[in-house]
């Protein structure tokens, strides 16, 4: 009796011991089972977290072309405005320039100083010649008006007369 009493507590031992790593293989199974899970959790978000950070990147360097695009579009802007300006200021410049070409022509300065200002060409008599080798000298400190030591008149020489008669001729 004794062997079969011990024969069905190994029964038993043995049908425990079935059922506690039953359930221990369960209990493993579980922890497994959970971990894949987390495992599975974990690289989906990373696999999230690499999309947003891709999809970031690309508006990113898209924002910057769009910008880069913004400032060459903004500088041709001012390039054309500045041309513009050079060219007005050019046709600016031509109006000006013929303008004072016209006014210092030598017969609308003439014309001028006879109508506008009536002067006229100066006579024989009024014209004084003042030779370059005589030195003048102040008559006295507070006069401005020079005195020379000596005058000497002098005839005009033949080039001061064909310059004159050249003048007299462009009337």
């Amino acid at each position: 009796m004794y062997s079969a009493e011990r024969l069905q507590s190994e029964y038993e031992i043995n049908d425990l011991n079935k059922s506690q790593s039953a359930k221990i293989v369960n209990i493993r199974k579980k922890r497994l089972e959970r971990e894949k899970q987390k495992k599975r959790a974990k690289t989906t978000f990373m696999n999230i977290v690499k999309s947003m950070l891709l999809v970031f990147i690309f508006v990113a360097m898209l924002s910057m072309i769009i910008y880069k695009n913004s400032l060459v579009s903004e500088a041709k802007y001012n390039i054309f405005n500045l041309k513009s300006e050079i060219k007005s200021l050019n046709t600016q410049i031509e109006e000006l320039s013929s303008d004072i070409e016209q006014k210092t022509e030598l017969k609308a300065v003439e014309k001028i100083a006879i109508e506008e200002l009536k002067m006229q060409y100066p006579t024989k008599a009024q014209i004084v010649y003042i030779d370059s080798t005589v030195k003048y000298a102040l008559k006295d400190e507070q006069s401005a008006v020079p005195v020379a030591s000596e005058v000497v008149k002098k005839e005009p020489s033949q080039f001061e007369d064909i310059v004159a008669a050249l003048f007299r001729a462009n009337k």
